[in-house]
């Protein structure tokens, strides 16, 4: 296959990759794979998760696992066969001529050491750079991230800086050397519009500028459309179809290809539901569920439609550090004055950029910050504050729960998914051991999943099964409210359409209130009925969904939809 005229740097030809399991089947991640990418060329590799992506990049520097087997082909990297090298050969690989930027950042981090002994070590290992050199060129390489603060960030450790902060590390780290090759594995996953678009002209500007060869693993369309010269769609480890980018986005020759475009969520228009499988499932026990899960309405203070019902006015919190003692300029002002109400069974978005104190405010609704004094959350008509009852806080916190936005951390891992469902009412003595049993059966059926598999650890699940099953968690408690901290961000984007359109049905029949924060401003114009914009702690514009997305007054909201990728839909 010859796609491109200029010089290739890397080549997969025919690769298939194969694992066998423990039952004697064998499991082909690749099978017969084949693409090319010239100096300076950008290409998008597109599909669902289990499609084989990742597994390109793996085999390209020799970290795929033990069990492995390269069945048929290999990578060439500049004329070598690097899919075929011992260990010690990667010395010369990785972090010089191939630099990686990986999905999870907080799982690319050691945590046990600060940002800058992390950037300030793959200097010293790829470049020339050392001491008081390497240390600016760290912050150099941070400032072009997008880094805010930058020095600061060098004395800080992974878990003292948000998701996207630390994904914009893992970048600075890859492109420290300047490599001849960089795989991008997920890269804009963790990160709001703004600096997504910061992180992706970036890696265009090294394309053009140092000639660099840039392989984009994605499930984004969009970001595809707007970075790649050329295209290949996986699924299932096979190549469905691939082309110049604007040729295949226009007229795809492939119904799966059609499929995961339908799929993306769109700006321009809300839509009913997704045109993709998946939803409530088909179970033959799925009435119990919605019984139980209905059974105690009647029973609870239910506010009127007309009624709003949560109001939370003067919301504000201030974070410090030991630096606080010496100076009150080193507190920060996560939340500066929100007001807004929520009516039953209405989604309410929140939308800005990472650290705007959009998780803050679900936070302190949720009761996992205490908000600044003079604050007011009235819950069903009741000031929180005042609720100091044992009882009645338990009763209150049933009432709002929480679908978080990793649904790999989410779940305890030593427990199967039914214990992660029903672990807190057993707890709390509200079911028995086989009530519980059932109920997370009943649970798993009607968010999608087998009744069998909860029997299952959460490490035998995709990860948009563990959201289901986080959905099934927070379902449980059987809440009139449900705050989702970026639940689909970490989803490809069938399997967040999917969800979307669980979580439009689940809404539908339950009469639940949403409130759902998300960096991805389509998303939110999908399923939100009004939403706020918020910067730097405070909420600068709110309204419609129809009317804040599509035609805003504040020039803050429009820089947002101006950085979100342009893609052209049919």
């Amino acid at each position: 296959m010859s796609m491109i005229d200029t010089n290739t740097l890397i080549e997969v030809q025919d690769l298939t990759i194969a694992y066998p399991m423990a039952d004697g089947e064998v499991f082909r991640a690749l099978k017969g794979i084949s693409l090319e990418v010239a100096r300076g060329q950008i290409v998008g590799v597109v599909g669902e998760s289990g499609a084989g992506k990742s597994t390109i990049g793996k085999a390209t520097l020799g970290l795929l696992d033990d069990n492995a087997v390269i069945e048929t082909g290999g990578v060439r990297l500049d004329e070598a066969r690097v899919s075929h090298f011992e260990e010690h050969m990667f010395a010369d690989v990785r972090g010089k001529k191939v630099g990686y930027i990986y999905q999870n950042p907080m799982t690319a981090l050691n945590p046990v050491l600060t940002i800058g002994e992390q950037i300030i070590e793959a200097i010293t290992a790829n470049t020339d750079k050392r001491g008081d050199a390497a240390r600016a060129y760290a912050i150099e390489l941070l400032e072009q991230a997008e880094v805010p603060l930058p020095e600061d960030r060098l004395d800080k450790y992974p878990h003292q800086l948000s998701g996207g902060l630390c994904q914009r590390i893992v970048f600075a780290i890859a492109v420290s050397a300047k490599p001849d090759l960089i795989i991008a594995d997920e890269p804009t996953t963790a990160l709001d519009v703004t600096v997504q678009k910061a992180v992706l002209d970036t890696l265009k500007r090294l394309a053009k500028r140092d000639n660099i060869a840039i392989i984009l693993i994605t499930h984004d369309m969009g970001v595809v459309a707007e970075m790649c010269d050329y295209v290949y769609v996986l699924r299932h480890g096979a190549m469905v179809e691939h082309g110049p980018t604007a040729d295949l986005m226009q007229s795809p020759t492939q119904d799966y290809t059609r499929e995961l475009m339908a799929a993306i969520p769109r700006i321009d228009r809300k839509v009913e539901r997704f045109a993709v499988p998946g939803g409530l499932g088909n179970a033959t026990d799925r009435q119990r569920a919605i019984d139980y899960l209905m059974g105690n309405k009647a029973d609870r203070q239910t506010a009127n439609g007309d009624e709003p019902l949560l109001q939370v006015r003067g919301l504000s919190k201030v974070f410090t550090t030991a630096a606080t003692l010496v100076s009150a300029a080193n507190s920060f002002r996560a939340v500066d004055d929100v007001n807004f109400d929520v009516y039953p069974g209405e989604t309410l978005g929140i939308v800005g950029e990472s650290g705007s104190g959009k998780s803050t405010v679900g936070r302190m609704i949720l009761g996992l910050h205490t908000p600044e004094a003079g604050a007011e959350i009235v819950y069903r008509g009741r000031d929180v504050s005042s609720i100091t009852s044992k009882k009645d806080r338990l009763e209150h916190c049933k009432s709002l729960q929480c679908i978080f936005q990793d649904p790999y951390s989410s779940l305890n891992p030593r427990m199967s998914a039914g214990e992660n469902i029903t672990h807190a009412l057993k707890a709390h003595g509200t079911l028995g051991r086989k009530e519980a049993d059932q109920l997370a059966g009943d649970l798993m059926e009607l968010v999608g999943l087998p009744r069998a598999s909860r029997r299952k650890m959460p490490h035998a699940f995709s990860g948009g099964e563990r959201q289901r099953i986080g959905i099934a968690r927070a379902l449980s408690f059987r809440p009139d409210f449900i705050f989702c901290d970026e639940p689909t961000s970490a989803l490809d984007v069938t399997v967040q359409a999917e969800l979307l359109n669980l979580l439009k049905d689940l809404q539908d029949e339950l009469g639940l209130t949403l409130l759902f924060v998300s960096h991805d401003l389509s998303v939110v114009r999908q399923m939100c009925d009004r939403v706020l914009v918020m910067k730097s702690g405070q909420v600068v514009e709110s309204g419609p969904c129809d009317k804040v997305l599509v035609d805003p007054d504040a020039e803050y909201t429009k820089g947002l939809l101006a950085a979100m990728p342009k893609f052209e839909f049919s």
